[in-house]
């Protein structure tokens, strides 16, 4: 049983509220790895719902689009699902979800949510803290020059030449 799969008899009727740590290896964020969180759950139990709030912290492994260098990326969000008995059809959008309870093992799980809640907040450009301005924009890209630099000198084709005279 996952840290993030709870038995429904265990939650008690009414507000109810449980943290629970997570380790490296509690979640799969492949292709990043997972360093580590804590999520604080918030659960709301009545006779025909069970409406769970959390809050994900979460530390993520991410690689430098532009120096390929590994950083770790703080990850903070907040999610809601909601279990239901008489669901005929689950639905989900970017700030809830709606979900059937699962009888036959009388337990709920919020893993898969917290999850996709993590992988949404990474971000697409991945950049590493040393390119971030004190505001967290990035800085300008400063590029170098190795060796001599010639200056190019343009030549013209003389064929080219010979065709401008034709024209005139």
């Amino acid at each position: 049983m996952s840290k993030l799969e709870f038995k429904i008899v265990e939650i008690p009727e009414g507000e109810s509220r449980r943290t629970v740590g997570l380790s490296d290896e509690d979640l799969d964020l492949s292709p990043h790895a997972f360093k580590g969180g804590e999520v604080d759950l918030s659960f709301y139990r009545t006779l025909h719902f069970i409406r769970v709030n959390f809050h994900v912290d979460a530390d993520v492994e991410l690689v430098c689009d532009r120096s390929l260098e590994s950083y770790v990326q703080p990850i903070a969000s907040d999610y809601e699902v909601l279990f239901k008995v008489d669901v005929q059809e689950e639905t989900e959008n970017e700030d809830g979800a709606i979900r059937r309870f699962n009888f036959s093992s009388n337990t709920l799980s919020v893993e898969e949510e917290v999850r996709d809640t993590i992988m949404l907040n990474v971000p697409i450009k991945k950049l590493h803290p040393k390119f971030l301005d004190a505001d967290g924009n990035p800085r300008e890209f400063e590029t170098k020059k190795f060796g001599d630099v010639q200056e190019e000198t343009e030549q013209v084709d003389p064929r080219w030449e010979k065709l401008k005279k034709l024209k005139n």
